[in-house]
């Protein structure tokens, strides 16, 4: 599939999701329910509260699988409709 094509196809296309918690805004793509790409804008990470507390404890914030928090608002904008899924 084209890059041109993945833009328009369901699932593909990125849509800007704002964490509950501490309001980082991420570009976030669903190729299927059990797949999630992330894309941290600009110095978005540095704004993310979880991986604040990583930091602080001395864990670098690249060996964190994942914001729960994010991952939280992700799953609810799939619920609410403002995050479609692809068929993948």
């Amino acid at each position: 599939m084209r890059a041109d094509e993945r833009d328009e196809t369901p699932g593909w296309a990125r849509s800007e999701v704002t964490c509950h918690r501490c309001g980082t805004t991420v570009q976030v793509r669903k190729s299927s329910f059990a797949q999630t790409s992330v894309q941290w804008r600009g110095d978005s990470a540095e704004h993310c509260a979880e991986l604040a507390e990583h930091r602080a404890s001395g864990r670098h914030p690249g060996l964190v699988p994942a914001c729960a928090s994010l991952s939280a608002s992700i799953d609810q904008a799939v619920r609410d409709g403002r995050l479609e899924v692809g068929e993948t």
